[in-house]
């Protein structure tokens, strides 16, 4: 497999030598979000350059799949090209070996979005995994109303740390506080669009036709669901795409999911999703340049956590989320969430 490789230069080619050369390394460069999270880098880069006269360039080392062999490969290449400081999206803990090795080379090392956290890295910058899945179960459990219900969990990859601290969580709530919901089985994805859409629609709706809920763990779940412009910023969500979901949803199906891209927004709009939790995506990028950058130029300490928070959307904030996308500026607050 190849890696996609992109370097954002925020200085001119004389000034190269004298700039802080960081890698952003996500787990896979064919996730939308992992693309908003370089935005957010870039960003950063250029107001560190503009604003504070700080060089820095960003280096995008995007492992053409889902693929710890081939994240560990992209993360020793990253070692080898000398660079600054890495920041690192952990695939699963097998990644904890290279960054141990960067940090053993002298490179620091700030993972994001999914934590190695047995590693030798200085800290992880991410949302709270345990409270998202805890808003999620409250989410599912008011958009069902009281009584006896059944969900499925729709969840990734085995061993991702997020991902398995997520839902962790999501039924731990569902057991303290809502003990009329019973989880029926936790079915696991390779995270992509066909391989996902085919167990919500094969694995769970076809296996669980009187299913009340669905928490879906990552964005992969719901991609079949919607075709969009190779931007992500238009989508069409028509019947036919996840006809088995779309069909248990107009039904009474209740389904709480996780991101908030645009195709997400048009199915909560469109009726078939009660709630979404959405990531700080830009913020992956932005705020760890910032870290690493701190760091490296004024020693400052990075705490072991750095809490990113994370968005609630509805029907009735929905639009106020688009509008986001279109801007491409996440800085404004969203009202509440109402179901």
């Amino acid at each position: 497999m190849g890696v996609f490789l992109l370097t954002v230069s925020a200085c001119s080619s004389d000034e190269k030598d004298d700039s802080l050369h960081l890698a952003l390394i996500p787990k896979a460069g064919n996730n939308i979000v992992f693309d908003i999270g370089r935005d957010g880098a870039e960003f950063a880069a250029r107001v560190l350059n503009e604003d504070e006269q700080r060089k820095v360039e960003i280096t995008y080392m995007a492992p053409s799949a889902l693929d710890p062999a081939e994240q560990r490969r992209v993360i020793r290449e990253a070692i080898d090209r000398k660079m600054d400081g890495l920041i690192v999206s952990c695939v699963d803990d097998s990644i904890s070996e290279p960054i141990d090795e960067a940090v053993a080379a002298g490179i620091p090392v700030i993972t994001y979005d999914s934590d190695c956290s047995g590693s030798d890295r200085l800290g992880f910058y991410s949302m709270v995994s345990e409270d998202t899945g805890l808003k999620a179960a409250e989410l599912l459990a008011e958009a069902m109303g009281p009584g006896p219900r059944e969900i499925v969990i729709l969840n990734g990859r085995e061993g991702a740390d997020n991902l398995e601290r997520r839902a962790a969580a999501f039924e731990e709530r569902l057991a303290d506080m809502y003990p009329d919901v019973t989880v029926l089985e936790t079915v696991h994805c390779d995270e992509s669009a066909e391989g996902c859409g085919q167990a919500i629609e094969e694995d769970i709706i076809e296996q669980y036709p009187d299913l009340d809920g669905l928490f879906v763990v990552g964005l992969w779940g719901l991609l079949e669901a919607c075709s969009c412009s190779e931007s992500g910023l238009t989508c069409l969500c028509e019947d036919t795409q996840m006809p088995k979901w779309k069909s248990a949803s107009k039904g009474g199906l209740k389904t709480v999911a996780y991101d908030t891209l645009p195709f997400e927004l048009q199915l909560l709009k469109q009726g078939h999703i009660s709630a979404l939790i959405g990531q700080k995506y830009f913020a992956w990028g932005y705020e760890s340049v910032n870290l690493m950058v701190d760091h490296l130029t004024e020693g400052k300490n990075i705490e072991e956590f750095v809490d990113s928070g994370f968005d609630v959307v509805c029907p009735n904030n929905a639009d106020a989320m688009l509008d986001n996308w279109s801007s491409a500026d996440f800085t404004q607050e969203l009202e509440p969430c109402e179901l």
